[in-house]
């Protein structure tokens, strides 16, 4: 047969040779009824009518041809084929559809899909509708975002039967809904999805979610609970948590929730949603549980102020929950964030009151005592507690708040009534040029040189020629280092009066008490008992609500307010301080009056008195008059704050009262900005975040500032370096990175125990320095002692396994006072002594504490 078949071709051939094409298109034809389907001859057949201009049969065997090149290498001449002669004429559907699937393989995706619908019409207009679905699931393929073309599949896919190929369709078509943001359609179409399969979890799972979306927790429930037995995906865990959740169901959404973190962890916000539901049902406790486990993931510090930004905003939310509001300030409290813990303690009071609950508003008064005793919301607490709480208690609380309980209780009672203890002191005698000179030795002895010159040049102004012959305040002038002009250095020929000499401003504590009335020796006794402790108080604030505090105290006044701030803008920092039985005024009323009090004309001492006929803001607040004084940054001699004391009573203010408030403002104001600095060097020199130390290039000057600060204000300093024993050996055994890791580890089991106002830094790669201002060495002692007990609970860990027994050692020692030594000669011997202790911690072995005793003065 195949002899008969070649045979046949080649007399085709030889006929087609010899220009006889008729003759040779019969041959080809015998060749189909012996061979049907021979490709050669259909393409021969195919060429000689295309040749004789009979397009319509040549497309008959070029069809028959196409249908016959099923080989993979044919398939591009099998697509050239229907391109140049089919193309154009009506094909059999699948024919269609097939060369459709060619151009889908070259990647011409358009043109597929062009033919695939046309094919897919024709198989309908047939009832070959399984066919047709075939088509249609490949144009979904193709062009997965027309929503058209995925129902067109899901519809026919579902009338046939096919549930997974519907409910791919719906899914498809509803994931693109929802990213239109077109929710109820998104959610119909996925509810076809999940009617077409109700057994496939991921279309329930992606219907659930779109459900809890349009706010439909429970219809979600409903849709996963039938395979929440047996499905342990953390994606599922989430989604039916979260729906739980939403739906009420909240111990069941615990469950899944925890199971959910324990498998993929995450930012927690599902079960910090839950601890908010627990809490907004009246299940604080509960509510807690959960913010305790998720308190356990946020160990270090810095993870810790996020875990503490989180609890923020629920407690915001939920300011009468006594669990929330008693675990907020346990937070705080564990953070050692003092002015955030006064804070909560203040909403905690309130709640402890609300729920009746005497006992633990006692105690959490108490704390806020500690903390800050100088906020005058502390006596209206107590108050609050006078018809309830133990009268011992009230007693020993009224005490420490250095006011009587007739002025805790009495309301309207305040320092303001009565007669004015200075008043019958008697000043007639006092000159502005005598009170000009005091204000001068003040500020020289603080070393506030520009108001100490500001106050000079202001006596040589008014009061020239009482000047020139005044023998302090050439004193002043010499110890200022500035003459005014004109003036000679040369003292004057007569002896000085010696009723009239005043030592040096160095001495000004030890002073005669002949030589100042019995006002101005009240007040330099006051001014160096603030300026002692102002430095003391942990945080900005403090200092703002302990320097208000006593300054009002101290002046009998109604009100006493300090505002940190350039002028004309909203202030940084404020305080307030109100005698008993006077209420605190609005921020609105603050800013008023600091606004009025800017535009206030100086009197010749440089205050600013105001009276309630020009200001109508002082009669808003009870007052008849206020004194300000501008707070003036030491270094740009600009307006950096104010301070201001009032009286609810007509009161005419005194020279020694203007000159009080400017020193103890101006002390203020130099605290605030100390320690603001400490918290700028810390944000901008911080080595890595993981341990929040300062960088070794920090170390010195820090250390210069914190030694220049003690000496001017006679305050304490202390240094602590703690080391890893063998710490260059550990190194060359186990290399930099192993023990930098491990000094990482003590870090973190350190820093929650220093407080905020002192200075750490990575010393070595093996040693941490604590800068303690404030502190004697007795303190320092006792820090280290609590940082080795702290690295001892946690002495674990792969590093510290790697590395052996870890033991630490540290030196202590505290900041020489002598009068020879400057600043760098305080910080020199400072390093030098606790480097010594260090290596006498060596000699010893190790594990160790050595403080060397200061030297011999």
């Amino acid at each position: 047969m195949a002899n008969d078949v070649e045979k046949l071709l080649d007399r085709a051939k030889r006929l087609l040779e010899k220009g006889k094409p008729v003759d040779a298109i019969e041959a080809f034809q015998s060749v189909l009824q012996a061979a049907p389907g021979n490709m050669e001859a259909l393409h021969s057949l195919g060429d000689l009518h295309t040749r004789a201009g009979d397009t319509g049969k040549a497309a008959v065997y070029y069809g028959q041809l196409f249908d016959r090149m099923i080989e993979p290498r044919e398939e591009p001449k099998a697509a050239a084929l229907y391109t140049r002669f089919l193309r154009l004429a009506e094909q059999p559907p699948e024919r269609q559809a097939r060369y459709a699937l060619l151009l889908q393989r070259q990647n011409k995706a358009g043109e597929a899909i062009e033919n695939y619908c046309v094919a897919a019409e024709h198989f309908l207009a047939r009832g070959k509708e399984d066919e047709a679905l075939k088509c249609l699931e490949q144009i979904a393929e193709l062009d997965p975002e027309k929503p058209e073309r995925q129902l067109a599949m899901a519809q026919l896919a579902e009338a046939r039967g096919r549930a997974n190929l519907a409910a791919r369709g719906f899914v498809r078509a509803g994931q693109i809904a929802l990213g239109k943001g077109e929710m109820p359609k998104a959610i119909e179409l996925l509810g076809c999805a999940n009617r077409a399969a109700p057994d496939d979890r991921d279309v329930a799972l992606l219907y659930a979610q779109a459900l809890l979306m349009a706010g439909d927790p429970a219809q979600a429930v409903e849709k996963l609970s039938p395979f929440a037995q047996s499905e342990s995906a953390a994606i599922f865990r989430k989604c039916f948590g979260e729906a739980l959740m939403r739906s009420g169901e909240l111990d069941r959404a615990r469950e899944e929730l925890i199971i959910y973190y324990g498998k993929a962890g995450g930012d927690w916000q599902l079960l910090f949603d839950l601890a908010e539901a627990y809490i907004a049902a009246e299940e604080g406790a509960k509510g807690v549980e959960v913010l305790s486990s998720i308190r356990q993931n946020y160990r270090d510090s810095s993870s810790a102020a996020v875990f503490a930004g989180r609890l923020d905003g629920i407690a915001e939310a939920h300011p009468h929950s006594l669990a929330l509001m008693e675990f907020w300030s346990d937070v705080y409290s564990g953070l050692n964030r003092e002015a955030k813990y006064f804070e909560t303690l203040v909403r905690l009071f309130d709640v402890y009151l609300e729920n009746t609950n005497v006992k633990g508003a006692c105690d959490v008064l108490d704390r806020m005592v500690d903390i800050d005793p100088y906020d005058f919301r502390n006596q209206q607490r107590l108050e609050k507690l006078r018809d309830t709480a133990d009268k011992d208690y009230l007693s020993r609380v009224a005490s420490r708040l250095g006011v009587t309980m007739a002025q805790a209780g009495v309301a309207g009672t305040g320092f303001g009534d009565g007669a004015d203890p200075a008043d019958s002191a008697g000043s007639a005698g006092a000159t502005a040029l005598d009170d000009l000179l005091v204000q001068a030795e003040i500020f020289v002895q603080y070393a506030l040189m520009p108001k100490a010159i500001e106050r000079l040049q202001r006596i040589a102004d008014h009061f020239p020629d009482d000047a020139e012959e005044n023998e302090r305040f050439r004193n002043l002038c010499e110890l200022a280092n500035w003459w005014p002009a004109g003036m000679s250095r040369k003292a004057p020929a007569r002896p000085p009066d010696p009723a009239g000499a005043v030592p040096p401003a160095s001495s000004l504590r030890a002073a005669p008490s002949g030589v100042y009335s019995p006002e101005t020796m009240r007040d330099l006794s006051k001014i160096s008992e603030i300026g002692q402790e102002i430095y003391k108080q942990s945080s900005p604030r403090a200092m703002l609500s302990f320097t208000v505090n006593e300054i009002g105290k101290h002046l009998r006044a109604s009100r006493c307010m300090a505002v940190i701030g350039a002028p004309g803008q909203p202030p940084q920092l404020a305080a307030e301080y109100c005698a008993p039985g006077v209420a605190p005024a609005s921020g609105n009323q603050v800013m008023r009056l600091v606004a009025q009090m800017e535009r206030a004309a100086p009197d010749a001492m440089g205050g600013l008195p105001l009276e309630v006929a020009a200001a109508p803001v002082l009669k808003e607040i009870s007052l008849a008059t206020a004194l300000a004084v501008a707070l003036m940054d030491k270094d740009t001699q600009t307006p950096a704050g104010m301070i201001i004391v009032a009286r609810a009573e007509t009161y005419a203010w005194k020279p020694n009262e203007t000159y009080f408030l400017q020193t103890v403002g101006d002390q203020m104001l130099l605290s605030v900005s100390h320690t603001r600095l400490r918290s700028l060097v810390k944000t901008l020199a911080v080595a890595d975040e993981k341990t929040g130390l300062l960088v070794r290039s920090a170390y010195t000057d820090r250390l210069m500032s914190e030694a220049q600060r003690a000496k001017t204000h006679g305050a304490l300093l202390s240094l602590a370096i703690l080391q890893l024993d063998r710490g260059p050996e550990l190194v060359r055994q186990h290399g930099e990175a192993l023990v930098e890791k491990t000094l990482e580890r003590i870090s973190q089991a350190v820093l929650p125990i220093v407080r905020p106002t002192d200075l750490s830094v990575k010393y070595t790669a093996w040693s941490l320095a604590f800068i303690l201002p404030e502190t004697a060495v007795a303190g320092a002692l006792g820090l280290v002692e609590k940082m080795r007990e702290a690295v001892a609970a946690r002495n674990g860990g792969a590093e510290i396994e790697a590395i052996g027994r870890m033991t630490l050692s540290a030196g202590v020692v505290e900041a020489i006072a002598r009068v020879d030594y400057d600043t760098e000669d305080i910080v020199t011997d400072l390093m030098n002594r606790a480097e010594a202790s260090l290596e006498e911690a060596r000699k010893r072995g190790g594990d160790s504490v050595i403080s060397l005793a200061n030297p011999k003065s």
